[in-house]
């Protein structure tokens, strides 16, 4: 199993959260990232509403749902095609919502 898949599954497990319904989601609606390097969980939304999705083409931000691994590899197909990223991290005990310029997210992951 990819080591970043299952270290998501574990998190949500603990957090009692159902995965697979997040991921079917996230297959119907957003985007799903997995390889050797990352896993990801997203969807499309825009910088006046970040916490809503929305279709792509009403889309500047990607909002990133979940991530393990590779996060630099992972947004390398997306940073040219939006304008903001934005992310919460509820599981570190910090639910402020966090919205920055991609490029410059981007740059700053090694």
């Amino acid at each position: 199993m990819n080591k970043n898949l299952g270290e998501v599954i574990k998190i949500y497990e603990r957090n009692q959260i159902d995965f697979h319904k997040l991921l079917y989601w996230h297959l119907c609606f957003g985007v799903v990232v997995s390889d050797i390097d990352s896993f990801c969980l997203g969807f499309y939304s825009n910088s006046e509403d970040v916490e809503t999705a929305c279709e792509i083409h009403h889309s500047d931000t990607l909002f990133v749902t979940m991530h393990s691994g590779d996060m630099r590899k992972a947004l390398e197909k997306f940073r040219h095609d939006f304008q903001h990223i934005a992310f919460r991290r509820e599981f570190k005990g910090s639910p402020q919502v966090r919205v920055h310029p991609m490029d410059s997210f981007y740059s700053r992951l090694k």
